[in-house]
């Protein structure tokens, strides 16, 4: 969750990615800073599920990976800036993913220097969230999640056809899906 302290009663957006998706790539930079905003300012519960589905259907662990990165980033407070910048640092050719040393500059990128780096790469070295991961698949699917991006607001699938950032975040804020 990307604001655990959101009061009771606020909407829920679970929002469902993944990190090799180019859809989603586009959905964030629509979407990614009206995203932000809502779980900063607490309008939202705001749940995100990462999804790796891309793994299987490419032949590559780059869902994975990225996945993990972020959550590693997460321990040190840079989940949602993590996964922005995935989505921005994604590969042009899908499929292609990342190395290790890209996952490794994007948290750079995102602040993540000096000791906190180096426990954000023993985290990412040992695929610490891979089981946390791979149930986050299972539950997707279970939950009829099958394509990403996916975005439920309240348990209902959002309707993002003509929907610009403000009008996603007063639709969010208005709990109307």
């Amino acid at each position: 969750m990307l604001n655990p302290s959101a009061p009771t009663g606020v909407p829920i957006l679970d929002l469902y990615e993944d990190p090799q998706c180019p859809i989603c790539q586009q959905f964030e930079a629509i979407f990614g800073t009206a995203i932000a905003e809502v779980a900063k300012n607490n309008e939202a519960k705001v749940v995100v599920h990462t999804m790796t589905f891309l793994d299987r259907n490419l032949r590559n662990d780059s869902s994975v990976r990225a996945a993990n990165a972020a959550f590693c980033a997460a321990d040190q407070g840079k989940f949602r800036e993590y996964m922005s910048a995935t989505f921005a640092a994604q590969p042009a050719q899908e499929g292609v993913g990342w190395t290790e040393a890209q996952l490794a500059t994007i948290a750079q990128s995102v602040s993540i220097t000096g000791s906190a780096l180096d426990t954000w790469k023993t985290c990412q070295q040992g695929l610490t969230y891979a089981a946390h991961i791979a149930a986050l698949e299972i539950n997707s699917e279970r939950s009829g999640v099958n394509g990403t991006p996916t975005a439920l607001l309240n348990g209902k699938k959002m309707n993002l056809s003509g929907l610009d950032a403000a009008g996603f975040r007063a639709a969010v804020k208005a709990g109307t899906a």
